[in-house]
């Protein structure tokens, strides 16, 4: 299942199902950090070395990516960075069972939207597993790669049309500028604000 996120996504942006995995670390993570810490040391969420440089890059990215209006609107209110990413990343102990994960009850926020779970730490090597709880599916990956479960985890939202959790709404329009397809936030979005920003990064 997982690869086949990748064979319709590229049928929908052909020479894009790539873009992801290939600017990502070796690109976009770096910079997310030196804004983190040269420009603007109160953003870091955390300064825990040992930590996945992909998950602290999302910690960075949701702490400058706020709620947008519409969220706010909605009744959402600002939250944490580690509330607001559970929407996207669920950490859970090695050896939990898949069956568990569709359990609604057991998870941190009400989510609707398909989201990733990874059972482990994400320093080390670690399972991840796209799941949604309210249709009850889950889809185990195969690689232990947190970047390459984002990945998947944003093809799906597109292959199967699911709208974007409300409350990330500016997180996934920056991988949308990531990936270089359709942009669905204004010119003045706070995900194209960032975006200068990093591009003028050295």
């Amino acid at each position: 299942m997982p690869y086949l996120l990748d064979t319709e996504f590229g049928k929908m942006f052909p020479g894009k199902a790539d873009q992801f995995l290939r600017k990502w670390e070796g690109n976009i993570v770096p910079k997310l950090q030196k804004m983190s810490t040269v420009k603007n040391p109160l953003v870091m969420p955390t300064d825990n070395e040992s930590e996945d440089s992909c998950y602290r890059a999302l910690q960075i990215l949701i702490t400058l990516l706020p709620p947008t209006a519409s969220g706010r609107s909605k009744g959402w209110a600002k939250c944490s960075t580690k509330s607001a990413l559970a929407y996207l990343l669920a950490i859970k102990p090695p050896g939990t069972s898949i069956s568990s994960l569709l359990d609604n009850y057991q998870t941190m926020v009400e989510s609707h939207q398909p989201h990733i779970v990874c059972l482990g730490a994400p320093s080390s090597t670690a399972q991840y597993i796209i799941v949604a709880e309210n249709d009850k599916v889950s889809i185990p990956l195969e690689d232990n790669s947190l970047t390459c479960a984002i990945d998947k985890l944003f093809k799906m939202y597109w292959v199967c049309n699911v709208e974007y959790p409300v409350q990330l709404t500016s997180v996934f329009n920056f991988f949308e500028n990531v990936y270089d397809i359709l942009f669905s936030g204004g010119k003045r979005s706070k995900a194209v604000e960032l975006i200068s920003k990093l591009q003028a990064l050295s």
